[in-house]
């Protein structure tokens, strides 16, 4: 039978009870006090109506209660749905729309608009509120039981499409979540995980149950302050940090410090990192900063092993229990260098799209999930990331569909046309950068103002351009890769 996270949390409780597992913002919490916790959220789910299988929202920043609110949730046998609280008023509403949460815990600025947008769930605001209502609820185990085939994590991509997927997860892979990274980053019980990314983010929440399986400790802050950062680190003794290589090229961007030098960290999971790797380990005096492959869909699939000399273009060999395969278009194999889909045989993949039967079908050749992504995989089984199917932009961590941007700057009046693409930014990664045809008179300013409105910050484009025509194929659709390529050889944006 497959081991719940709820079994490895009821595990480490017997075997490190009065050990720190959460630090944050000078709070301490230790595995029992949080089962305990825990306990009080779950039964507090179930007094306001949570039922097996319900959604339950959790829209809020970093804060002790969104880790108690978690596991509660899946204690009550319901389906924790993370999202950033951040999101535009289109695309919150789409979402909780379709998840159809029953409870949603979220920020007290976002009260209103999350009960305009999901007016039959509950809205629960964190502070005085949620406290009372935790208070009043029994610290006893709640009378749920959960197996390996209920469903545990409701998770939104970035559509390609321009509507968000629900991917949904099952707690037969949310049990094995985490446990890869315990041999590959040589994770042992007296490591203590620091992650400055968001909650909601994949990095923190894979940090939080790396070190759960380790029977570690998980330190994260309310954000990410770069100047707070080397005090963090010696404050909390952190010695491995889950980050994102937009971070790290922050912090090489600062002035070395004392603190800096004598810093306890020794590994570094940094997504996007391989640009800053080498300056890394030289500055930080890590032993080894690693790399991964994986995606929402697929959960992590590679990571470069420690004490690996890195190959450039790679992020390493499949994680124990995960295989991969490059496919072509009609699921045959493809040799080894030969570029194709890079598809996955995982127990870390989705169940399913949630609601949607058409996307699950396509999304699988058989066992093997369909990642969207192209890539190779060398004689060692290494696999090298060529390029994505799914027209994203990745800028600091975020993923961001340009459909949807595109789909909104449409919207607008005097828009006739608009193509959105990533354009290399030496610290995001990408940036976002509009190609506009107008139809009447219309200014940079207007639509800065008019996306702003209606999108998240991070999805706004920060450059523009005014054209008379895009580049089209004879079937009439744009042909972002030229746009594209025009930026990568250094024809400058108009900056917005």
């Amino acid at each position: 039978m497959a081991e719940l996270v709820l079994d490895v949390l009821s595990d480490r409780v017997s075997r490190y009870g009065a050990k720190p597992f959460l630090r944050h913002e000078g709070r301490v919490v230790s595995y029992s006090d949080f089962d305990v916790e825990t306990n009080r959220a779950a039964n507090l789910l179930l007094r306001l109506g949570l039922e097996k299988g319900d959604r339950a929202t959790l829209a809020l920043g970093n804060r002790l209660e969104y880790l108690v609110l978690a596991f509660g949730i899946l204690k009550a046998g319901g389906v924790f749905h993370p999202i950033n609280p951040a999101l535009g008023d289109a695309e919150l509403s789409y979402v909780l729309g379709h998840a159809e949460p029953r409870v949603v815990f979220a920020r007290a600025e976002d009260r209103e608009r999350i009960a305009r947008v999901a007016p039959k769930a509950r809205v629960v605001t964190a502070g005085a509120e949620l406290a009372e209502l935790l208070r009043g609820a029994s610290p006893e185990p709640p009378p749920v039981r959960v197996t390996a085939e209920d469903a545990s994590t409701l998770l939104y991509t970035s559509g390609t499409t321009g509507t968000p997927k629900g991917v949904l997860f099952r707690h037969r892979s949310t049990g094995a979540a985490g446990r890869h990274f315990l041999e590959a980053l040589r994770i042992v019980p007296e490591d203590t995980i620091l992650a400055v990314t968001p909650l909601f983010h994949g990095n923190a929440w894979g940090a939080a149950v790396t070190a759960l399986q380790a029977g570690a400790t998980f330190a994260f802050p309310e954000t990410f302050h770069a100047s707070r950062f080397w005090p963090l680190v010696h404050e909390c003794r952190a010695t491995v940090l889950y980050t994102l290589g937009t971070i790290l090229a922050i912090l090489l961007q600062q002035e070395p410090s004392e603190l800096e030098r004598t810093n306890p960290l020794r590994v570094v999971l940094g997504l996007g990192s391989a640009p800053v790797r080498d300056e890394v380990l030289r500055r930080f005096g890590v032993e080894h900063v690693a790399e991964c492959y994986g995606s929402t869909d697929a959960g992590v699939v590679t990571i470069t092993p420690f004490g690996a000399s890195p190959r450039p273009g790679s992020a390493g060999p499949p994680v124990p229990g995960v295989e991969v395969r490059i496919l072509d278009d009609e699921g045959r194999e493809l040799p080894v260098g030969e570029v194709g889909e890079i598809c996955v045989r995982s127990p870390h993949r989705l169940a399913e799209y949630f609601r949607d039967p058409e996307e699950t079908r396509r999304a699988f050749f058989g066992e093997w999930f369909r990642t969207g992504d192209l890539g190779y995989l060398d004689r060692d089984g290494w696999l090298y990331f060529v390029d994505r199917k799914k027209d994203i932009i990745r800028r600091g961590g975020e993923n961001i569909s340009s459909v949807l941007v595109e789909k909104t700057l449409r919207e607008h009046p005097a828009v006739a046309e608009v193509a959105v693409v990533g354009v290399p930014d030496p610290v995001l990664g990408q940036e976002v950068k509009a190609f506009v045809v107008p139809r009447a008179p219309v200014t940079e300013e207007e639509l800065r103002a008019f996306a702003s409105a209606r999108l998240a910050r991070f999805q706004v484009p920060r450059f523009w351009e005014f054209r008379d025509s895009l580049p089209k194929t004879s079937t009439q659709r744009v042909e972002k890769y030229k746009l594209r390529e025009e930026a990568s050889r250094g024809r400058k944006p108009l900056l917005g």
